[in-house]
């Protein structure tokens, strides 16, 4: 953030559009980390049933900065003249700066993980917070570094369909950020009229992803969420290629740019409840949305000045990624699904409560608690592990016989 903070700062300074393209280079690099991190820093503090909501607050900043970032640079660029600079040379300077600031501060602010023992917890809270997140994970518990475990994450085919879906809905987040003005000029405001109404459907989607956190965390439902918003998103921007009267495709917007919002941070949320253990889960989320970023690249182009004021090439691609993230969902949610009953019907059926994980047996009408998955020598021959050590067993993550995909 710090990093970022001080390019975005010294981005005011730029004279060429080859430095501001240099800049932007680095500004990306510089942010490139946050959001893989932030996701895997909140999947190492909460279990996966409280996931969804954690995560919908970090990501939520995004809507409201979209809400109130436009107003706030409206703002800034009524400061052009002063100390001889362009009102755009101070947006850079001053959120450049806020950035920093912040980057600073997150660094005392912010601890590690609860095996670090945090000062902010006692030694009892820590151990009470480890043995949850233990509980939960099942057999991807360990947090040991494992080279095996970063092979898994891109061998598994699951982490490709997540990728999919993830540029499926970051192409039309992107492009409807950073085209929003355009579009809602497009609709007959004007020019700095456009930039504040762009505001509403920013808030609204703060309230979708919000929402939709909630209900995803209180039922334990990632993928039918994503369903639903997906399909919402592609309602609307097949009303903005087909309408005509202003407030319709006004309304529309409401519906893109809702729709999507609500699926971005359940769709992280959901690789982070099926890929395990530890490291497997961090290489395949940092993966994930450095593919999904390439979405930011696609973004930038697809809405062309002589399209105007309909856009309707713009607004059909971003319908064809939303179809794209939908079928990929679909394909998660039936494959998922069906692994989940062939594990019930191979090795009896997995529940979880009261701080415990238990393989209730079909043949034997018995429980056995294992928190880890490591499993008494007669699990070890059910499950066909018999000759794997522990580690090799704890490594297995979500491939082992008692974990059970959150859908």
């Amino acid at each position: 953030m710090i990093a970022w903070g001080i390019v975005m700062t010294l981005m005011g300074l730029v004279h060429s559009y080859g430095g501001l393209i240099a800049c932007r280079l680095v500004l990306g690099a510089a942010e490139s980390g946050l959001f893989p991190g932030a996701a895997f820093y909140l999947s190492s503090w909460y279990k996966r049933r409280e996931l969804s909501w954690r995560i919908s607050i970090f990501i939520s900043a995004t809507s409201l900065a979209g809400a109130f970032g436009g107003v706030l640079a409206f703002g800034i660029s009524q400061m052009r003249g002063i100390g001889g600079q362009e009102g755009w040379r101070w947006i850079f300077y001053i959120e450049g700066i806020m950035t920093v600031v912040v980057g600073v501060a997150a660094f005392f602010l912010i601890n590690d993980f609860p095996s670090d023992r945090p000062k902010f917890l006692t030694e009892e809270e820590c151990d009470r917070t480890i043995t949850r997140l233990q509980n939960d994970a099942g057999p991807g518990a360990g947090e040991h570094f494992s080279w095996k475990q970063v092979r898994a994450a891109f061998l598994d085919w699951k982490l490709y369909i997540f990728c999919l879906c993830d540029i499926g809905l970051l192409v039309p987040l992107y492009s409807l950020a950073l085209v929003s003005p355009t579009i809602v000029q497009g609709l007959g405001f004007r020019s700095y009229r456009a930039q504040l109404m762009t505001a509403p459907p920013s808030i609204f989607a703060f309230f979708t992803t919000m929402t939709t956190a909630y209900f995803s965390d209180r039922y334990t439902r990632r993928a039918v969420f994503i369903m639903f918003w997906f399909i919402i998103a592609i309602i609307g921007f097949i009303i903005l290629i087909v309408a005509q009267n202003l407030n319709v495709k006004y309304f529309a917007v409401f519906l893109a740019t809702g729709g999507i919002s609500g699926c971005n941070a359940i769709c992280i949320t959901f690789l982070s409840c099926n890929i395990s253990p530890h490291t497997k889960r961090a290489t395949a989320l940092a993966f994930m949305i450095s593919m999904g970023s390439f979405g930011g690249v696609i973004s930038g182009q697809i809405y062309r000045s002589q399209d105007g004021p309909r856009f309707i090439l713009g607004h059909a691609i971003n319908l064809g990624f939303c179809v794209l993230g939908l079928i990929s969902v679909i394909i998660l949610f039936i494959s998922l699904r069906l692994e989940n009953r062939r594990r019930d019907r191979l090795y009896g059926v997995v529940s979880s409560r009261n701080r415990k994980i238990s393989v209730i047996t079909t043949e034997l009408k018995k429980e056995v608690v294992d928190v880890c998955g490591i499993g008494s020598e007669e699990d070890r021959r059910k499950w066909g592990y018999e000759h794997m050590s522990e580690e090799e067993i704890r490594d297995l993550g979500d491939r082992h016989a008692t974990w059970r995909y959150i859908l």
